[in-house]
């Protein structure tokens, strides 16, 4: 429904990013709508013995300059590290922090998936060898509730936080969780976003699922044959309208509905008919006040593999129909799928995508996987009048999730 009086509107004003182009959101953006590809080979460990030798890593040099960073507070572990980066540029972005003084009316809410696997694998080679264990890697690196935790210590956020891990959804949920606060009055403000990172057991699990092409992801192409891994981070600052025009900050979008939903269907799998895929976005829009019809652009989850991207395709015609040719992009094939932080980097690119008017391409495909149902942008960016978009994750173990953003100032 329509947000009533009583519930404020809730704007995004601060964009950060890590990706694996490098550090910033114009790198980030600049780089999706050149359609360049951040597909290499791995150098973070050896993959040759994997399936696959490819993944779209952060960039070393973001890794070696870890020590001149001082105001990231050198965290214990990669992904807090890499969430830090997009945070510190949000907030700058936005004009606020980095500490808080009314701390306990912010709110933050971080999603990932894999925060921590680098040092958990770190702490069980050192048992296994029964070698002492790094004085610089405390045990509690390896939680994924170390990155909420170093976070909120340096910055001193009292208010409401979690972190939320429903698998390739994780920060599209969390998008959605933060934005529920505000609109509730939990907060006035608050922190959305997450970050993950490419390690070796992760990359190992995927090859075991056969996820993971041996070759360039494809979405939505006849051929396609899987996604590469991707890291990274992102973050969004976001807060009332009210008070964003009372201190005259940019604003690049509101958040206007999210909706989730699970498909119930397989630990690993989409559904085959894509029923719980369409929920999450039926009850997006309700939550938007949007009709169907309304929408210009879709950031889709397009993974490349052949389960996800056909039930992407009926999951978008149950909802929007066969007749609208609605613009649509795949950002996976260009960084990687970033698992829990995928929805966070693919929200960040809806938001851009929105604020300048531009859908950037998908790589590497023909777009001819038959029945597909929107406007795939291939080639070069596409230019359009846009006002209202969607971006759209889908994690193991049926989670669906979407959020829906609209452009400010028309």
């Amino acid at each position: 429904m329509m947000p009533t009086m009583e519930e404020p509107r809730v704007v995004v004003t601060g964009l950060g990013a890590v990706s694996p182009f490098g550090i910033g959101v114009d790198t980030f953006w600049d780089s999706l709508v050149q359609g360049k590809s951040a597909m290499r080979p791995i150098e973070g460990f050896d993959a040759t013995v994997f399936r696959s030798v490819y993944g779209a890593e952060v960039p070393t040099k973001v890794y070696q300059d870890r020590e001149t960073r001082a105001a990231c507070g050198n965290p214990a572990e990669d992904a807090a590290y890499l969430l830090e980066l997009a945070a510190s540029e949000a907030l700058c972005d936005a004009g606020v922090g980095p500490v808080f003084a009314d701390s306990d009316r912010v709110g933050c809410v971080l999603g990932t998936l894999c925060a921590g696997a680098r040092s958990m694998l770190s702490i069980a080679r050192s048992y296994a060898a029964n070698r002492p264990l790094d004085p610089g890697l405390p045990v509690e690196s390896a939680l994924v509730s170390y990155q909420i935790e170093f976070f909120a210590k340096l910055h001193n956020l009292t208010g409401p936080s979690t972190v939320v891990s429903t698998a390739c959804a994780s920060t599209t949920d969390a998008i959605g969780h933060a934005f529920d606060l505000i609109r509730n009055r939990e907060c006035d403000r608050a922190i959305a976003g997450g970050a993950d990172i490419l390690a070796e057991g992760i990359h190992g699990g995927f090859n075991s699922l056969f996820s993971v092409t041996t070759q360039s992801p494809r979405p939505f192409d006849k051929d396609r044959d899987g996604f590469i891994l991707g890291e990274g981070a992102g973050v969004l600052y976001l807060e009332t309208l009210e008070s964003a025009r009372s201190r005259q900050a940019p604003i690049y979008a509101e958040v206007l509905g999210y909706g989730l939903s699970n498909s119930a269907f397989h630990l690993t799998a989409t559904s085959e008919d894509g029923t719980g895929e369409a929920l999450a976005k039926r009850r997006a829009l309700e939550s938007a006040g949007l009709a169907p019809e309304a929408i210009d652009h879709i950031n889709t989850h397009g993974t490349a593999t052949h389960h996800n991207d056909a039930s992407e395709i009926r999951a978008i015609k149950a909802v929007f129909g066969s007749d609208r040719r609605i613009l649509a992009t795949a950002n996976k094939a260009a960084i990687g799928h970033c698992m829990g932080a995928a929805g966070i980097m693919e929200a960040l690119a809806t938001i851009l995508a929105l604020y300048r008017q531009t859908v950037p391409p998908t790589l590497n495909t023909e777009a001819n996987e038959e029945g597909i149902p929107f406007d795939l942008v291939t080639g070069e960016a596409r230019h359009a009048a846009m006002r209202y978009a969607i971006s759209e994750s889908f994690g193991f173990g049926g989670a669906c999730s979407c959020a829906v953003f609209a452009r400010i100032g028309d």
